[in-house]
């Protein structure tokens, strides 16, 4: 069966080492892979504030899986197809405990990611390159308080960019209990928190269900613990030279590095014939 869907995680697999930017060589190959019919998806740790800058490179983007698969975007529709969120009175809870323990985190709620405003300057100070700050601060929401943001709202993620080595364990404790959630990692230092049964694998199945699609009719891409399952599941899965060694086991092939524009790579090979 022919290739129909691509599904590509951002850091460490399409993004170059800026973590905003998409390689020449990578546009180039999906557009070409979408002009044929294929349909293109990201699949992320963020939500979809944090993609229109992937999506407006790409300019030929049909779906996005979001927080970790806790929604899936229909791009041409604006609006979400798939959801499993935190319930608003577990999320108020969360928070409190985050706040409580000193840590500055994203919360992410219908597509739109928030930081309390006094949280900025140092969040900020750990971004992840000088051009990802810039776009994330643009397109990031400011409230003076989160319970302000999540009022009457249901959350995709909680997202805490670093949290030091010996708090780690009971910061997971403290949060997992207060009700039914999971903890993924899409970097060494961070803890991101998901309702339970989430993950980029189910999403992808609710995806390519949604487009009649069978595993081997898709083509995923990713490099961390946080794609496991998709690369588990997908026909056509490569992990990037740069991936975890996790990643590599779950995944069917490999593919080179993110900065070599690894996406490209396979996609020229598989799907163009090149």
């Amino acid at each position: 069966m022919s290739i129909k869907l691509i599904v590509m995680d951002m850091d460490g697999t399409l993004l170059d080492e800026d973590h905003a930017t998409i390689p020449q060589r990578n546009i180039d190959a999906l557009r070409a892979a979408s002009m044929r019919g294929v349909k293109l998806a990201l699949a992320s740790g963020r939500t979809w504030s944090l993609l229109v800058g992937a999506q407006e490179q790409l300019g030929c983007l049909d779906y996005a899986l979001l927080a970790n698969g806790a929604s899936v975007w229909d791009v041409a529709a604006g609006k979400s197809i798939y959801e499993n969120t935190i319930p608003n009175d577990l999320a108020l809870a969360i928070g409190e405990v985050l706040h409580r323990e000193g840590l500055a985190f994203e919360v992410y709620c219908d597509g739109q990611g928030y930081v309390r405003a006094s949280d900025r300057e140092g969040i900020l100070e750990d971004c992840l390159s000088p051009a990802f700050t810039q776009f994330f601060d643009a397109h990031t929401v400011y409230p003076e308080t989160i319970a302000q943001a999540l009022a009457g709202r249901r959350v995709e993620k909680f997202d805490v960019l670093y949290v030091p080595d010996e708090k780690r364990q009971a910061v997971q404790a403290e949060v997992e209990a207060l009700g039914p959630v999971v903890l993924t990692q899409a970097l060494r230092y961070n803890m991101e928190f998901n309702a339970v049964g989430i993950n980029k694998g189910v999403a992808l199945q609710v995806l390519a269900e949604h487009l009649g699609l069978k595993a081997d009719e898709v083509m995923a891409f990713g490099d961390a613990a946080n794609d496991l399952e998709m690369l588990s599941w997908a026909g056509w899965s490569f992990a990037m030279a740069n991936a975890t060694d996790e990643a590599k086991a779950s995944a069917k092939y490999l593919t080179g590095r993110n900065s070599e524009a690894g996406v490209a790579q396979a996609v020229e090979k598989y799907v163009l014939g090149k």
